[in-house]
């Protein structure tokens, strides 16, 4: 028998330790402390999906998302993120949230710009007919009844494949999100997409994460 022990750090204790809860998953790029070196440097991130694109003949860097930090001061800090998806995402609709070794703040500020789409010659499903075979049960009576069922094989064949964007500039107010001591932060976008969710029901969610160091 195994037991969970459930803790929770308060936020004094995270700053004593000097953990940080946005470097948790490592971070995708580092960079000088705009704060301290009063300028942003260059810090474009992409977030690649090669397995998507390679399962949909897709072009590489055709899905990738991408986020920079363009301006960060005491008021305020304002990153700019373009998202893509095989299905339609709307990021009016998503759920954001920075975090930082210093600060937190949810549903930051958003000016979208409009989803756009693109269509590739990609890969499609092609469902067809291959055969059938024949499916037998018995009752509680041990009548045997029997019919013949079609058998159906699933291929990738060329096809157009559709591409959705969506993208826009959010803005956070700087209540010790990034100051001159903070060592990371995060952003985590989970948006809505209108593929079907799990076991086909209602509807399904993209989340990224883009993750800055600072040294």
């Amino acid at each position: 028998m195994t037991f969970a022990t459930r803790f929770v750090l308060l936020p004094a204790t995270v700053a004593a330790l000097g953990f940080s809860l946005a470097a948790c998953g490592g971070p995708d790029l580092t960079m000088a402390n705009p704060i301290v070196s009063g300028a942003v440097p260059q810090n474009h991130v992409v977030k690649d999906h090669g397995f998507a694109e390679s399962r949909s003949g897709l072009p590489v860097g055709s899905m990738a998302d991408e986020a920079t930090v363009v301006s960060v001061d005491k008021e305020k800090v304002c990153v700019d993120v373009s998202l893509h998806e095989l299905s339609q995402i709307d990021i009016s609709q998503a759920e954001v949230k920075f975090t930082s070794s210093t600060g937190t703040l949810l549903q930051p500020q958003l000016t979208p710009d409009s989803p756009s789409k693109h269509t590739y010659q990609g890969l499609i499903t092609q469902t067809t007919q291959t055969g059938t075979r024949l499916v037998c049960n018995s009752n509680a009576n041990g009548q045997t009844t029997c019919e013949t069922k079609p058998v159906y094989t699933t291929t990738m064949v060329p096809g157009p494949v559709d591409v959705y964007n969506t993208k826009g500039r959010l803005c956070a107010a700087n209540q010790n999100l990034i100051t001159a001591t903070t060592k990371d932060v995060a952003l985590k976008i989970s948006t809505p997409t209108a593929a079907p969710g799990a076991f086909g029901m209602g509807h399904g969610a993209k989340s990224t994460t883009f993750r800055w160091a600072f040294q």
